[in-house]
């Protein structure tokens, strides 16, 4: 099987806490063990081999990612089909939301959607297989660990899943600039699926099409957008409050 690369302090942390992937070795800059003190420990119990290098030799492994003295060898991320996904996440939860990521291609933003979809409780992520970034070394380190207690799914075709989606149960709404309803006017039904698009384009509009509805935030500066990251934790959090009351 193929290895990925996760590399600085808090994401290669969360994968030996998870323990969801198997991690085959480290890879750490001696002159910062102190300051990875406790990564090195855990990754001692848990029995993984630990492997000094270079700053160079971790600056070319990660592409001059901010690394921070240490690098894991792991197994990549195992996305769900569809049908195991849907059954895990609602057996998790009584009110389960799964962030839907249409066309998201820049890692950074996607990394960004996850730590939040995260932070706020969000059960899980479908993404798609093409036109899309896949959860790699730098979405892995944008995310700061969520990807290790998340459940993903990738498919072939968003609109068809949304339909399916449906079928299960799940209400289906676009985050959208021009939204027929506002953020604080929306209660949310639950499953949830929150929809958001890619940068400039939004939600493509076929997959709109396969929406229950289009939810706003509304805006009172100058400014007439937000960055997809930015939007969707917004959101999240608004959904977040609802699912606890």
């Amino acid at each position: 099987m193929a290895k990925e690369v996760v590399f600085g302090r808090h994401p290669v942390m969360e994968v030996l806490k998870a323990g969801r992937r198997k991690v085959e070795s480290i890879f750490y800059v001696l002159q910062a063990d102190q300051r990875l003190k406790d990564v090195l420990e855990l990754a001692q119990k848990k029995g993984i081999a630990l492997k000094t290098a270079s700053t160079h030799q971790l600056d070319q492994r990660t592409q001059n990612g901010m690394h921070q003295g240490i690098l894991a060898v792991v197994e990549p991320v195992q996305p769900y089909d569809l049908d195991f996904f849907i059954d895990m996440v609602k057996s998790k939860s009584p009110t389960p939301v799964v962030v839907v990521m249409d066309s998201i291609e820049d890692p950074h933003n996607f990394g960004a959607i996850l730590r939040s979809a995260e932070a706020f409780g969000m059960a899980g992520a479908i993404y798609p297989k093409d036109r899309s970034c896949d959860i790699n070394s730098t979405v892995v380190k944008t995310a700061a660990g969520a990807t290790e207690h998340m459940d993903f799914c990738r498919v072939t075709n968003i609109a068809e899943t949304l339909r399916q989606l449906r079928r299960e149960g799940f209400h289906i709404v676009a985050a959208e600039a021009d939204g027929e309803k506002q953020l604080p006017d929306f209660t949310p039904m639950f499953p949830l699926a929150i929809v958001v698009g890619s940068e400039g384009k939004g939600v493509r509009p076929l997959v709109r099409k396969n929406c229950d509805e289009a939810i706003s935030i509304p805006l009172y500066g100058k400014v007439e957008s937000l960055n997809v990251s930015v939007a969707s934790a917004v959101f999240f959090y608004e959904v977040s409050k609802k699912m606890r009351h």
